[in-house]
């Protein structure tokens, strides 16, 4: 049986071996029939939900690995963070974690905290970074591969397919890491931290999700405020502001 989820994807070469391989396809199989069983709204679209696999995965540098997809119907864009909706900084959003990742790339470039209405004026004035509708996709050919540890959730209802994809992901994350042992792994948040516990992971860096930043005592690993940056650590082989 054809896959639902990889029939409408270029498949880059890189992942031949993954994608080939019967126990993957099995599990994918079982996900496929698990999350589309019934009639509910799933997000992403099912074309960008393994949209990852066009990228080759010599050319990647990070792996950044959240959660799972925004919830909210239409925004989920199959790369971990993105807001499909979103054309202009400008524009009004929800999405913390997004507000939270510009924050930390506007500390990195100037070592200054700020809250994001600020930066938004500070964008509209001179401080450099491709609008949201290119940001990500220059990110992405630099060599940046923007993942979750769950690719799909019901609408409305965030970690809804955790415990679905996780047998397909530990298997993702183990090819990713045996194939590429150069790549750097920002794991934001628990699951990203609990899903790699036993995968050979050689260069990370860790934090908690940045959906919740806090400048406070004990948050030492905290996205925002914690004691290492990692777009600051990383901006040397990659150019977080896209320009």
């Amino acid at each position: 049986m054809e896959s639902l989820l990889l029939k409408n994807i270029e498949i880059d070469n890189t992942w031949n071996d993954f994608v080939s391989n019967k126990k993957i396809l099995s599990i994918l199989s079982n996900i496929e029939k698990d999350i589309y069983r019934k009639n509910i709204d799933i997000t992403p679209n099912k074309e960008k939900v393994l949209r990852f696999l066009s990228t080759s995965l010599h050319d990647v540098k990070v792996v950044v690995l959240g959660q799972d997809p925004y919830p909210q119907k239409g925004v989920a864009t199959g790369r971990s963070f993105e807001v499909g909706t979103l054309k202009s900084w400008k524009d009004t959003y929800n999405n913390i974690s997004l507000k939270n990742i510009i924050r930390s790339i506007y500390y990195a470039y100037t070592s200054q905290y700020k809250k994001y209405s600020l930066i938004k004026e500070e964008i509209e004035n001179g401080f450099n970074i491709l609008p949201p509708n290119k940001l990500f996709s220059s990110l992405e050919k630099q060599g940046v591969l923007l993942l979750n540890t769950s690719f799909t959730c019901e609408i409305g209802k965030s970690n809804s397919h955790a415990k679905i994809w996780e047998p397909f992901t530990e298997e993702l994350l183990k090819y990713i890491s045996e194939k590429n042992k150069n790549i750097i792994w920002f794991l934001w948040g628990n699951n990203a931290i609990n899903i790699t516990k036993n995968i050979n992971i050689e260069n990370k860096l860790v934090s908690m999700h940045p959906m919740m930043c806090y400048k406070k005592q004990g948050r030492e690993s905290d996205f925002l405020f914690g004691e290492i940056n990692h777009f600051k650590e990383t901006k040397n082989i990659i150019n977080w502001t896209g320009i």
